[in-house]
Parts: C-alpha cells; sequence; structure tokens
C-alpha cells in the first residue's frame, strides 16, 4: 500500500498506525480467523445490488419522462389560459394605491369573460 505525504507527516496517525498493528498481530489466530469470516460475509452482502434499488431508477426516470411529455404536449396544444391572472396584476391589485381594483373584482372577471366571447 502506498502513503501519501500527509501520512508520513502526521505523528499521530503514525502511532495510531503502529498501535492497530500491534493490536492485530497480538490477536488470537481463532478472533482472526472469526473476524476474517465476519468481513468477508459484510463485504460478500454488501456487493449485492439490490433489486429494488434498479426498479427505482428506472421508475423515477419514467416518471419524468412522463411528466416532460405532458408538459410539452400541453405547450403544444397552446391551452387557453387567459383566466389565470398574471403575476403582475396580482401586485397591480394588492397594492395599497389601487384599493378600488381588489373591490371590484367581479366586475373586472365579468369584463374579460365578456371580451372573450364577443372576440
Amino acid at each position: 500500500m502506498t502513503k501519501r505525504p500527509d501520512e508520513q507527516q502526521d505523528p499521530l496517525a503514525a502511532a495510531v498506525k503502529r498501535l492497530l498493528d500491534q493490536s492485530v498481530q497480538a490477536l488470537d489466530p481463532n478472533m482472526a480467523l472469526r473476524l476474517q469470516r465476519a468481513r468477508l460475509n459484510v463485504l460478500d452482502h454488501t456487493s449485492r445490488r439490490r433489486p429494488w434499488f434498479a426498479w427505482a431508477g428506472g421508475a423515477a426516470l419514467a416518471s419524468i419522462a412522463a411528466l416532460v411529455l405532458t408538459m410539452w404536449i400541453s405547450q403544444s396544444t397552446g391551452g387557453n389560459h387567459s383566466h389565470l391572472p398574471l403575476l403582475e396584476d396580482l401586485e397591480l391589485m394588492q397594492s395599497p394605491e389601487n384599493i378600488e381594483l381588489s373591490e371590484d373584482l367581479e366586475f373586472y372577471d365579468w369584463l374579460v369573460d365578456r371580451a372573450a366571447t364577443t372576440g
């Protein structure tokens, strides 16, 4: 194993490494064997892919594709969204200077409906 340059300069890391190496050499052979088996068992279980993970990624990709397709189709049909107020209109109606506008919203709504039906 290659050492990084910063590992050689850190005395704490070197002391910990020496201590861990000594504790591994002092282990009982049966304990070392059990630890090695446990390590291999854990590595074996983590290396297996979970099938639900692949399905989750595919489902997320399909959902995004369906959303993009739906948005693209709805834009290409040119849906009439004139009944939705624009952000500027909302700011204008909520401003304190134009409080009369907010009092007569039904009239303006009727006016827009009448203009849409006449042409």
